[in-house]
């Protein structure tokens, strides 16, 4: 059976009574040349531990079997998660894991460092990046499928549309870059938008706050109201006066009347330093 075929998968999927389930972001990758170029991007020298979520039908959990020394795959569905223990049930380095990934306590699973080469579910693709990324032993590397308009984000600049909380904190832990769009054809069923390969570098970020915790919160009170300036978001949030607030931005050699959207990493690292003392 060729799980790259879209007839032999509407087959496979008629005898399992399995619909693939929006909600669960179920597109799955029907191209090896994709799967070759995502496995190669990865650099696998046949010692490493590889995470997998979203294995679907196995189409890359196979060729990952070959390359690495151990696969860990989190699968959510509990028909895929049938197949695929019948399908590897022989390979000693596959491991399953039965479950939501976001709700995965990712420093049980491995104890020692892995890398992540994945067609992430759509719908989760954010938050999982955040979370894998945040924890106190993320992985080394990843090379993952995105939805493009969340590759965009990632790689954002400041004062652009697609710059935001995640362009942000993703850039806080890692560098990353865009290998290669994909349309939808390279999936089945093909989804509504197009995708993209993505390679994040876990790095430690040039700029470091001393409230890691307020850091964050800054962020997220930048973006929560795009189009206000910054000091009247900081003022609300923070139980600033406005002139406080413009005061604490143009002391750090900001603009009273920026807009979070134009802050870069090292400006926010900045003004949460300056801001951290003041609430």
């Amino acid at each position: 059976m060729d799980v790259t075929r879209p007839k032999e998968i509407a087959d496979l999927f008629l005898r399992l009574g399995f619909s693939p389930r929006k909600s669960w972001g179920q597109n799955f990758l029907v191209n090896r040349e994709v799967v070759a170029k995502l496995i190669a991007a990865a650099q696998l020298t046949g010692c490493e531990t590889v995470l997998e979520i979203g294995p679907g039908l196995g189409v890359m959990t196979e060729p990952l079997l070959a390359k690495a020394a151990k696969v860990v795959a989190v699968e959510i569905d509990p028909l895929l998660c049938q197949f695929l223990s019948h399908r590897f049930l022989q390979r000693e380095n596959f491991h399953l894991v039965k479950g939501d990934a976001l709700d995965q306590d990712f420093s049980l699973l491995f104890s020692e460092p892995y890398i992540v080469v994945a067609n992430l579910p759509y719908n989760i693709s954010s938050p999982l990046l955040l979370k894998l990324m945040g924890q106190p032993h993320p992985p080394s590397r990843a090379i993952v499928l995105l939805q493009w308009e969340v590759a965009r984000r990632l790689t954002a600049s400041p004062g652009t549309r697609d710059y935001g909380a995640l362009t942000v904190l993703m850039q806080y832990y890692c560098h990353t870059d865009i290998l290669f769009k994909l349309g939808p054809g390279n999936f089945f069923p093909p989804p509504k938008v197009d995708s993209a390969a993505v390679r994040l570098f876990l790095r430690p970020s040039p700029f470091q706050p001393r409230n890691e915790e307020f850091f964050f919160r800054l962020v997220k009170i930048a973006f929560s109201q795009r189009r206000k300036m910054l000091k009247g978001l900081l003022a609300s949030a923070l139980d600033l006066s406005k002139e406080e607030a413009g005061r604490a931005l143009m002391q750090v050699g900001l603009a009273e009347g920026i807009r979070g959207e134009k802050l870069s990493l090292e400006n926010f690292v900045v003004l949460a330093d300056k801001l951290a003392g003041q609430v």
